[in-house]
Protein backbone atom coordinates (compact mmCIF):
# COMPACT_ATOMS: atom_id res chain seq x y z
CA UNK A 1 0.00 0.00 0.00
CA UNK A 2 2.82 2.42 0.90
CA UNK A 3 4.51 1.84 -2.48
CA UNK A 4 1.40 2.34 -4.59
CA UNK A 5 0.37 5.40 -2.56
CA UNK A 6 3.82 6.93 -3.04
CA UNK A 7 3.69 6.45 -6.81
CA UNK A 8 0.06 7.57 -7.09
CA UNK A 9 1.05 11.23 -7.06
CA UNK A 10 1.93 12.62 -10.52
CA UNK A 11 4.87 14.67 -9.30
CA UNK A 12 6.37 11.74 -7.42
CA UNK A 13 5.91 9.49 -10.46
CA UNK A 14 7.81 12.00 -12.58
CA UNK A 15 10.56 12.24 -9.95
CA UNK A 16 11.01 8.47 -10.27
CA UNK A 17 11.19 8.78 -14.06
CA UNK A 18 13.93 11.42 -13.81
CA UNK A 19 15.89 9.29 -11.35
CA UNK A 20 15.88 6.14 -13.48
CA UNK A 21 19.62 6.29 -14.19
CA UNK A 22 20.96 9.59 -12.88
CA UNK A 23 21.27 10.99 -9.37
CA UNK A 24 20.17 14.55 -8.68
CA UNK A 25 20.38 16.77 -5.63
CA UNK A 26 17.36 18.22 -3.88
CA UNK A 27 18.09 21.67 -5.32
CA UNK A 28 18.44 20.28 -8.85
CA UNK A 29 15.10 18.50 -8.49
CA UNK A 30 13.53 21.70 -7.17
CA UNK A 31 14.74 23.50 -10.30
CA UNK A 32 13.47 20.79 -12.65
CA UNK A 33 10.01 20.64 -11.12
CA UNK A 34 9.75 24.31 -10.12
CA UNK A 35 8.96 23.20 -6.58
CA UNK A 36 9.99 24.80 -3.28
CA UNK A 37 12.57 22.87 -1.28
CA UNK A 38 10.31 21.98 1.70
CA UNK A 39 7.72 20.50 -0.67
CA UNK A 40 10.33 18.59 -2.65
CA UNK A 41 11.89 17.23 0.54
CA UNK A 42 8.45 16.03 1.62
CA UNK A 43 7.93 14.13 -1.64
CA UNK A 44 11.43 12.62 -1.46
CA UNK A 45 10.76 11.49 2.09
CA UNK A 46 7.59 9.68 1.02
CA UNK A 47 9.43 7.94 -1.85
CA UNK A 48 12.34 7.03 0.42
CA UNK A 49 10.02 5.65 3.10
CA UNK A 50 8.49 3.42 0.43
CA UNK A 51 12.04 2.23 -0.38
CA UNK A 52 11.77 3.55 -3.93
CA UNK A 53 14.77 5.88 -3.61
CA UNK A 54 18.29 5.67 -2.26
CA UNK A 55 20.39 8.66 -1.28
CA UNK A 56 24.03 9.48 -0.74
CA UNK A 57 25.90 12.52 0.48
CA UNK A 58 28.29 14.29 -1.89
CA UNK A 59 30.07 16.89 0.22
CA UNK A 60 27.37 19.24 1.51
CA UNK A 61 24.69 17.99 -0.91
CA UNK A 62 22.44 14.93 -0.78
CA UNK A 63 21.77 13.15 -4.08
CA UNK A 64 18.82 10.85 -4.74
CA UNK A 65 18.51 7.97 -7.17
CA UNK A 66 15.98 5.26 -7.85
CA UNK A 67 16.39 2.15 -5.73
CA UNK A 68 17.21 -1.22 -7.22
CA UNK A 69 14.14 -3.30 -8.05
CA UNK A 70 15.94 -6.64 -7.80
CA UNK A 71 13.93 -9.10 -5.75
CA UNK A 72 10.91 -6.77 -5.52
CA UNK A 73 8.39 -7.77 -8.23
CA UNK A 74 5.92 -4.99 -7.42
CA UNK A 75 8.58 -2.30 -7.51
CA UNK A 76 10.04 -3.70 -10.71
CA UNK A 77 6.60 -3.72 -12.34
CA UNK A 78 5.99 -0.12 -11.25
CA UNK A 79 9.35 1.06 -12.59
CA UNK A 80 8.76 -0.72 -15.91
CA UNK A 81 5.33 0.91 -16.21
CA UNK A 82 6.82 4.33 -15.48
CA UNK A 83 9.56 3.85 -18.04
CA UNK A 84 7.06 2.85 -20.72
CA UNK A 85 5.68 6.40 -20.59
CA UNK A 86 8.14 8.88 -22.13
CA UNK A 87 9.03 11.92 -20.07
CA UNK A 88 7.39 15.18 -21.02
CA UNK A 89 9.54 17.12 -23.51
CA UNK A 90 9.81 20.14 -21.21
CA UNK A 91 11.02 17.95 -18.34
CA UNK A 92 13.52 16.20 -20.62
CA UNK A 93 14.90 19.62 -21.57
CA UNK A 94 15.28 20.56 -17.90
CA UNK A 95 17.21 17.35 -17.22
CA UNK A 96 19.49 18.11 -20.16
CA UNK A 97 20.02 21.62 -18.81
CA UNK A 98 21.24 20.24 -15.48
CA UNK A 99 23.63 17.92 -17.33
CA UNK A 100 24.90 20.82 -19.44
CA UNK A 101 25.50 22.93 -16.34
CA UNK A 102 27.54 20.12 -14.79
CA UNK A 103 29.47 19.62 -18.04
CA UNK A 104 30.21 23.35 -18.29
CA UNK A 105 31.58 23.28 -14.75
CA UNK A 106 33.87 20.38 -15.65
CA UNK A 107 35.03 21.95 -18.94
CA UNK A 108 35.82 25.23 -17.18
CA UNK A 109 37.92 23.43 -14.61
CA UNK A 110 40.01 21.49 -17.15
CA UNK A 111 40.43 24.51 -19.41
CA UNK A 112 41.97 26.49 -16.55
CA UNK A 113 43.80 23.75 -14.61
CA UNK A 114 45.24 21.37 -17.21
CA UNK A 115 48.85 22.26 -16.41
CA UNK A 116 48.49 21.68 -12.67
CA UNK A 117 46.09 18.75 -12.79
CA UNK A 118 48.67 15.97 -13.04
CA UNK A 119 50.40 17.26 -9.91
CA UNK A 120 47.10 17.53 -8.06
CA UNK A 121 46.10 14.02 -9.09
CA UNK A 122 49.21 12.54 -7.51
CA UNK A 123 47.42 13.24 -4.24
CA UNK A 124 44.65 10.86 -5.33
CA UNK A 125 45.82 8.26 -7.85
CA UNK A 126 48.54 8.29 -10.51
CA UNK A 127 48.05 6.22 -13.71
CA UNK A 128 50.79 3.74 -12.71
CA UNK A 129 48.48 2.50 -9.95
CA UNK A 130 45.89 1.06 -12.36
CA UNK A 131 47.60 0.77 -15.77
CA UNK A 132 49.04 -2.71 -15.23
CA UNK A 133 45.72 -3.97 -13.91
CA UNK A 134 43.85 -2.61 -16.94
CA UNK A 135 46.30 -4.27 -19.37
CA UNK A 136 46.18 -7.55 -17.42
CA UNK A 137 42.39 -7.48 -17.61
CA UNK A 138 42.49 -6.99 -21.37
CA UNK A 139 45.07 -9.75 -21.84
CA UNK A 140 43.09 -12.20 -19.70
CA UNK A 141 40.46 -12.47 -22.48
CA UNK A 142 42.07 -14.35 -25.39
CA UNK A 143 38.91 -14.14 -27.54
CA UNK A 144 38.79 -10.34 -27.34
CA UNK A 145 39.31 -8.68 -30.75
CA UNK A 146 42.40 -6.44 -30.92
CA UNK A 147 41.66 -4.01 -33.75
CA UNK A 148 40.42 -0.72 -32.31
CA UNK A 149 40.62 0.67 -28.77
CA UNK A 150 39.42 3.94 -27.27
CA UNK A 151 40.50 5.63 -24.06
CA UNK A 152 38.20 8.34 -22.73
CA UNK A 153 40.12 11.14 -21.02
CA UNK A 154 43.71 9.94 -21.64
CA UNK A 155 45.33 12.42 -19.26
CA UNK A 156 49.09 12.36 -19.70
CA UNK A 157 49.03 9.43 -22.16
CA UNK A 158 50.37 6.68 -19.84
CA UNK A 159 47.59 4.22 -20.61
CA UNK A 160 47.60 5.05 -24.33
CA UNK A 161 51.25 4.00 -24.40
CA UNK A 162 50.42 0.75 -22.65
CA UNK A 163 47.54 -0.04 -25.02
CA UNK A 164 49.36 0.79 -28.26
CA UNK A 165 51.35 -2.50 -28.55
CA UNK A 166 48.15 -4.54 -28.15
CA UNK A 167 45.87 -2.85 -30.71
CA UNK A 168 45.98 -1.95 -34.38
CA UNK A 169 44.62 1.54 -33.67
CA UNK A 170 44.14 3.41 -30.39
CA UNK A 171 42.14 6.64 -29.97
CA UNK A 172 42.54 9.02 -27.04
CA UNK A 173 39.37 11.11 -26.76
CA UNK A 174 38.91 14.16 -24.56
CA UNK A 175 36.42 17.03 -24.51
CA UNK A 176 39.24 19.38 -23.51
CA UNK A 177 41.85 20.45 -26.07
CA UNK A 178 44.07 21.56 -23.22
CA UNK A 179 44.06 18.05 -21.75
CA UNK A 180 44.89 16.50 -25.13
CA UNK A 181 47.91 18.81 -25.25
CA UNK A 182 49.08 17.09 -22.07
CA UNK A 183 48.90 13.66 -23.73
CA UNK A 184 50.47 14.67 -27.06
CA UNK A 185 54.19 14.50 -26.06
CA UNK A 186 53.75 11.03 -24.57
CA UNK A 187 52.35 9.53 -27.79
CA UNK A 188 54.24 11.60 -30.35
CA UNK A 189 56.22 8.59 -31.61
CA UNK A 190 53.30 6.16 -31.78
CA UNK A 191 51.97 5.89 -35.33
CA UNK A 192 48.86 3.91 -34.32
CA UNK A 193 47.64 6.40 -31.70
CA UNK A 194 45.18 9.17 -32.57
CA UNK A 195 44.19 12.06 -30.32
CA UNK A 196 40.67 13.29 -30.87
CA UNK A 197 38.78 16.20 -29.31
CA UNK A 198 35.11 15.47 -28.65
CA UNK A 199 32.38 14.41 -26.26
CA UNK A 200 32.18 10.64 -25.83
CA UNK A 201 28.43 10.69 -25.24
CA UNK A 202 27.97 12.36 -28.64
CA UNK A 203 30.42 10.23 -30.61
CA UNK A 204 28.62 8.79 -33.68
CA UNK A 205 28.25 5.03 -33.82
CA UNK A 206 29.87 4.91 -37.25
CA UNK A 207 33.05 4.03 -35.34
CA UNK A 208 33.12 0.83 -33.31
CA UNK A 209 35.68 -0.30 -30.74
CA UNK A 210 36.77 -3.66 -29.37
CA UNK A 211 37.88 -1.97 -26.15
CA UNK A 212 36.76 1.20 -24.37
CA UNK A 213 38.63 2.32 -21.27
CA UNK A 214 37.56 5.03 -18.83
CA UNK A 215 40.19 5.53 -16.14
CA UNK A 216 39.51 8.15 -13.47
CA UNK A 217 36.82 9.63 -15.73
CA UNK A 218 33.40 8.80 -14.29
CA UNK A 219 33.76 11.14 -11.34
CA UNK A 220 34.12 14.07 -13.78
CA UNK A 221 31.03 13.26 -15.87
CA UNK A 222 27.70 15.09 -15.52
CA UNK A 223 25.86 11.80 -16.16
CA UNK A 224 28.02 8.72 -15.45
CA UNK A 225 25.18 6.44 -16.58
CA UNK A 226 25.44 7.89 -20.08
CA UNK A 227 28.96 6.52 -20.45
CA UNK A 228 27.67 2.96 -20.03
CA UNK A 229 24.79 3.37 -22.47
CA UNK A 230 27.05 5.01 -25.07
CA UNK A 231 29.71 2.33 -24.63
CA UNK A 232 27.09 -0.35 -25.29
CA UNK A 233 26.36 1.37 -28.64
CA UNK A 234 29.99 1.78 -29.64
CA UNK A 235 31.41 -1.61 -28.62
CA UNK A 236 31.73 -4.39 -31.14
CA UNK A 237 30.01 -7.68 -30.31
CA UNK A 238 31.93 -9.18 -27.43
CA UNK A 239 33.73 -5.86 -26.89
CA UNK A 240 34.99 -4.81 -23.47
CA UNK A 241 34.43 -1.73 -21.31
CA UNK A 242 37.04 -1.31 -18.56
CA UNK A 243 36.40 1.17 -15.77
CA UNK A 244 39.17 2.23 -13.38
CA UNK A 245 37.49 4.40 -10.80
CA UNK A 246 37.58 5.57 -7.20
CA UNK A 247 35.47 3.73 -4.68
CA UNK A 248 33.05 5.89 -2.74
CA UNK A 249 34.86 8.26 -0.36
CA UNK A 250 34.24 11.42 1.70
CA UNK A 251 37.22 13.62 0.77
CA UNK A 252 35.36 16.67 -0.47
CA UNK A 253 38.53 18.68 -1.22
CA UNK A 254 38.90 16.87 -4.57
CA UNK A 255 36.02 18.96 -5.92
CA UNK A 256 38.09 22.14 -5.76
CA UNK A 257 41.58 20.76 -6.46
CA UNK A 258 40.75 18.06 -9.05
CA UNK A 259 37.42 19.18 -10.48
CA UNK A 260 35.55 16.06 -9.33
CA UNK A 261 31.76 16.15 -9.63
CA UNK A 262 31.29 12.88 -7.71
CA UNK A 263 33.06 11.42 -4.67
CA UNK A 264 33.69 7.97 -6.12
CA UNK A 265 31.17 5.18 -6.62
CA UNK A 266 29.89 2.09 -4.90
CA UNK A 267 30.75 -0.99 -7.04
CA UNK A 268 27.10 -2.00 -7.17
CA UNK A 269 26.25 1.38 -8.69
CA UNK A 270 28.58 0.62 -11.57
CA UNK A 271 26.96 -2.78 -11.89
CA UNK A 272 23.49 -1.22 -12.01
CA UNK A 273 24.42 1.18 -14.81
CA UNK A 274 26.03 -1.67 -16.74
CA UNK A 275 22.98 -3.90 -16.34
CA UNK A 276 20.70 -1.14 -17.63
CA UNK A 277 22.91 -1.02 -20.74
CA UNK A 278 23.06 -4.83 -21.19
CA UNK A 279 26.73 -5.02 -20.29
CA UNK A 280 27.87 -7.95 -18.17
CA UNK A 281 30.57 -7.80 -15.51
CA UNK A 282 33.37 -10.26 -16.20
CA UNK A 283 36.11 -9.08 -13.84
CA UNK A 284 36.45 -6.87 -10.78
CA UNK A 285 39.51 -5.97 -8.73
CA UNK A 286 40.21 -3.63 -5.86
CA UNK A 287 43.65 -2.07 -5.76
CA UNK A 288 45.60 -1.20 -2.65
CA UNK A 289 44.41 1.89 -0.83
CA UNK A 290 46.54 5.02 -1.28
CA UNK A 291 46.17 8.41 0.46
CA UNK A 292 42.76 7.33 1.75
CA UNK A 293 41.47 6.43 -1.74
CA UNK A 294 40.82 2.97 -3.14
CA UNK A 295 40.60 2.19 -6.84
CA UNK A 296 38.34 -0.42 -8.42
CA UNK A 297 39.08 -1.87 -11.86
CA UNK A 298 35.98 -3.47 -13.36
CA UNK A 299 35.43 -4.98 -16.81
CA UNK A 300 32.03 -5.23 -18.50
CA UNK A 301 31.44 -7.10 -21.72
CA UNK A 302 28.93 -6.66 -24.49
CA UNK A 303 27.29 -10.04 -24.93
CA UNK A 304 28.64 -12.66 -27.25
CA UNK A 305 26.45 -15.60 -28.16
CA UNK A 306 29.11 -17.85 -26.63
CA UNK A 307 29.83 -15.58 -23.68
CA UNK A 308 28.31 -16.58 -20.35
CA UNK A 309 28.65 -13.86 -17.68
CA UNK A 310 30.08 -15.16 -14.46
CA UNK A 311 29.10 -13.83 -11.01
CA UNK A 312 32.46 -12.96 -9.48
CA UNK A 313 34.00 -12.45 -6.14
CA UNK A 314 36.01 -9.21 -6.33
CA UNK A 315 39.75 -9.83 -6.30
CA UNK A 316 41.90 -7.63 -4.02
CA UNK A 317 45.37 -6.74 -5.25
Amino acid sequence: MRVTKAVGDTLRANILRVLEKDAFSVLELCTMFETAQPAMSHHLKILSSAQLLTKRREGTSVFYQRASALGAPLVRAIFEALDDVPMDAALTTKVQTIHEQRAAQSRHFFAHNADALSQQQTLVCIPDVYTTSVIDTVNSLPDLARQDALEIGPGGGTLLNALAPHYRHVVGLDISAQMLDQAAPAVAGLTNVELLEGDFTKLPDTRRFDLIVAAMVLHHLPSPASLFSQAAHLLTEGGLLVIAELCEHDQDWVRDLCGDLWLGFDPEQLQRWATLSNLHRCEQKYLAQRNGFRVQVTAFRRSLASFQPNPLTPTPL
